[in-house]
């Protein structure tokens, strides 16, 4: 516990003051977060399964889909038919194969878009930033709180033998009133207060079956963790598992209203 909280420590000391300068600094700093993220997915299968070749040229596209918003349809382009490409260049399946080029394809574009997402809802308003990571960490917060005081129905043992039902719905509330609160107060106190509250809870589900859905992909490989790059808490994918179902969600929200 207490290298969780060094490390947790250590981290905001590093990231508040780039969240408050935004800009360049910021969209910087998420595009590293970013590619390292999917250096932890590539580590999976352990560093010698693919050529050196293949992990940069996922690296360059998660930067390239991460830094940069214009004509992002060419940058999707790049990422189906590089990685296409290099499997025939390859031209080994026990190296490299379809296969894995359409697994790592998806989570390239799935990190590229959704870090993306999140420095564009930081540039639109820091306040909505924060109430995203507050639904998400106050959500992971009270469910572990709750699920470690009454939990005692399973959520999904295969998959994360420690959740359960009970944690599940303490978090839901709790980051959902705290959050929903925070959005009335910083962003839009004229915002319709029960449309808030289902949008939020909305929201804060997603952020748990995010979690549900990254752990899942470490079960299949029979890992604990994704790396050990942040001690006590894990790799990059390890802390951003809920921020990437939210930022989804909030951004198709924000689209629609």
């Amino acid at each position: 516990m207490k290298k969780r909280v060094i490390s947790a420590v250590i981290a905001l000391a590093i990231f508040i003051p780039l969240i408050a300068l935004g800009g360049m600094w910021f969209r910087l700093a998420v595009s590293v977060l970013a590619v390292i993220g999917m250096n932890d997915f590539l580590d999976l299968e352990g560093k010698d399964k693919r050529p050196k070749y293949v992990n940069g040229i996922f690296y360059a596209l998660v930067l390239l889909l991460t830094y940069f918003d214009i004509k992002r349809e060419s940058y999707y382009l790049l990422t189906l038919l590089l990685p296409m490409l290099a499997v025939i260049y390859c031209n080994n399946n026990k190296k490299y194969n379809a296969d894995d080029a359409f697994r790592l394809i998806g989570m390239a574009v799935l990190i590229g878009t959704v870090f993306n997402k999140v420095v564009a809802i930081r540039n639109e308003n820091i306040w909505l930033f924060i109430y995203l990571f507050l639904t998400t960490s106050m959500t992971d917060t009270f469910a572990h709180l709750g699920g470690s005081l009454i939990g005692k129905h399973k959520l999904a043992p295969k998959i994360s033998p420690n959740k359960t039902w009970e944690g599940s719905i303490i978090g839901g509330i709790f980051g959902t009133l705290i959050a929903s609160t925070f959005y009335y107060i910083m962003v839009d106190s004229s915002v319709n207060v029960l449309g808030l509250l289902v949008i939020t809870l909305f929201l804060s589900s997603l952020g748990q079956l995010g979690d549900l859905f990254f752990s899942s992909i470490k079960r299949y490989f029979d890992k604990k963790d994704y790396s050990n790059l942040i001690p006590g808490h894990g790799g990059i994918l390890d802390r951003f598992d809920s921020v990437i179902y939210v930022s989804l969600g909030l951004s198709l929200i924000l689209s629609i209203i």
